[in-house]
């Protein structure tokens, strides 16, 4: 009776990746997640060296070097005719803003204005800084004043050139 029933064998497979080389009798074994890292690692060995070899390659595109390159935005070029004559001119003016939320020094502010411009109002003046909103306090400012303006030395005092 023991004849007739089977014996359950239950073989154990290891989750190694076994090289024999038969040369050398060398026995070489890799498990599964060491293999797959290094062919991960070769696939990016390639492409890194084939990255390297484009970035050093020289472009074959020359650079134009005759267009003007404009550093000032607010550049417009003058319209003249035939003759040299101006037709329009550009003319470039700029507004001085009061940004209230900056003032350090409000009466000193105030007594500096006064002194740069006479014929302002500065009652009126008073009551837009105590808004806390930025607004204009002169536009199309003289080159003298705006001088006297920036060696105030404010930074509540905004600059803006327009064309």
């Amino acid at each position: 009776m023991a004849d007739n029933k089977s014996k359950l064998t239950i073989e154990d497979y290891k989750s190694d990746f076994i090289f024999k080389k038969k040369e050398n009798g060398l026995n070489i074994q890799f498990n599964r997640v060491a293999f797959i890292f290094f062919v991960f690692f070769i696939i990016y060995l390639i492409y890194t060296i084939h990255l390297v070899h484009l970035g050093s390659r020289k472009s074959k595109l020359e650079k134009i070097s005759n267009l003007p390159k404009f550093k000032n935005q607010l550049y417009r070029a003058d319209i003249i005719d035939i003759n040299g004559n101006y037709l329009a001119k550009t003319v470039k003016s700029i507004d001085i803003g009061l940004k209230t939320s900056d003032i350090i020094n409000e009466k000193k502010l105030l007594l500096s204005l006064n002194i740069i411009f006479p014929d302002k109002n500065f009652d009126e003046i008073k009551k837009k800084i105590k808004t806390k909103k930025f607004f204009y306090l002169e536009k199309k400012i003289s080159e003298e004043n705006y001088e006297k303006i920036m060696k105030l030395g404010d930074k509540s005092l905004v600059p803006e050139e327009r064309v």
